[in-house]
Formats: C-alpha cells, sequence, structure tokens
C-alpha cells in the first residue's frame, strides 16, 4: 500500500489494530501530532494503549513519539530508516549512572 491517504479520525474502529498487535522493528505508517500528514516509522515499543514509533521527518532526520494506535497503521515499503536498532531512551536530567558502593552505609 502506499502512503495512506485517510485522515487517521475517520478511520473505522474494525479496521485499527490493537497496540498489542505490534511488535518492536514493525514497519509501520505514523500520523505523528502536527503533522497532517502519514510518515513512515518503525515500532521502538508498545503498552496495552499505545506505541512508542520512531519515524522520519521530512527533509530528513527522524523523531520519537508515543502514539495511540488510530494514529498507526502496518506499512509494506521500505523506508530508509528500516533495519536501524532503536537508541536507548534516558531522560536528560539524570546525572550519571549511579553505582554500589562496597562500603556499608
Amino acid at each position: 500500500m502506499p502512503t495512506p491517504v485517510i485522515d487517521p479520525t475517520e478511520r473505522h474502529p474494525d479496521d485499527i489494530a490493537d497496540a498489542t498487535a505490534y511488535q518492536p522493528a514493525d514497519a509501520v505508517w505514523v500520523w505523528p501530532p502536527h503533522a497532517e500528514q502519514w510518515r513512515p516509522g518503525v515500532v521502538d515499543t508498545n503498552s496495552h494503549i499505545a506505541l512508542l514509533v520512531r519515524y522520519q521527518l521530512p527533509g530528513g532526520g527522524t523523531s520519537v513519539d508515543s502514539l495511540l494506535p488510530r494514529n498507526v497503521m502496518a506499512r509494506e515499503e521500505p523506508a530508509d530508516l528500516d533495519g536501524t536498532k532503536a537508541l536507548p531512551i534516558r531522560p536528560h536530567n539524570l546525572g550519571p549512572t549511579p553505582t554500589r558502593s562496597a562500603a556499608p552505609v
């Protein structure tokens, strides 16, 4: 299927797969916030209600968003980001990784 033409708000509920139907590295189309268009993406992880997906930005680069299933659908077409591994997500404000001290406290 080429780039979908349907707006995600117009999708019939029976045509929307649950978030649990997707697995990490699945190729998907995503409708990210404020994009107003489908973008090729890859599932990084999922929960029972949402998916964390990495997707291509117009003009190059990638972004990561958490999306509801209505904003995601399976993709068969190849994309530049297919086959790449997700980078670990770590909050920027945590500082260095804590280490365990051998001395009793």
